[in-house]
């Protein structure tokens, strides 16, 4: 698992236990017996210093009581964790990877990655299927691979790479996906 994933699992479960904590404080609790009787704002130290400072040595929670009080926000903290892993199970394992040979996607998956913006993606989506229909293996006079670049390269290219060079162009010829789409739907050429 990434360092960058890790670290947005922990961050999670740190602002879950925060919100816990502020949710077990503003419960009032009912002292039945004693001198203190009456209704009492109540204290859960275990439930911070476990989350602030971490899991135990055992990667489990310690010293939680299971008493009716906690728990609503025990089911907050397992919400959050269901999240969270719901998160790692959605990203794919390659996403870390800097060498574009171990990515196991498809170009188009790559491109949607790449770009983190559904309109973009419309945009390169429909350019590079105009262009090449997706194929890393077009040809279409010196033009060559899914962007269709003048470059020997892409002809030996993974079609991850091909993706790769033909966004890099696309960022320093027009700056977005869309604006080379509107170029080509003018000239017919991007």
């Amino acid at each position: 698992m990434n360092q960058w994933l890790k670290r947005s699992v922990h961050l999670l479960f740190i602002s879950r236990a925060r919100a816990s904590i502020q949710q077990i404080n503003s419960y009032p609790r009912k002292l039945s017996t004693g001198y203190n009787k009456g209704v009492i704002p109540m204290r859960n130290t275990a439930l911070t210093s476990t989350y602030v400072n971490g899991f135990d040595s055992n990667g489990t929670l310690t010293a939680q009581s299971l008493s009716k009080a906690h728990r609503k926000p025990f089911r907050g903290v397992a919400c959050g964790v269901l999240v969270a892993i719901g998160i790692a199970l959605l990203l794919p394992y390659e996403a870390g990877s800097t060498n574009l040979q171990d990515i196991s996607m498809t170009p188009k998956q790559y491109a949607y990655y790449s770009l983190g913006d559904v309109k973009q993606y419309k945009c390169i989506a429909a350019l590079y299927g105009k262009e090449s229909a997706w194929n890393p293996k077009a040809v279409n006079g010196s033009h060559a691979g899914i962007p269709q670049g003048r470059s020997k390269w892409l002809l030996t290219a993974t079609p991850i790479q091909q993706v790769e060079w033909g966004l890099r162009y696309i960022k320093h010829r027009y700056s977005t996906p869309c604006k080379a789409y509107d170029h080509w739907k003018a000239k017919g050429w991007h």
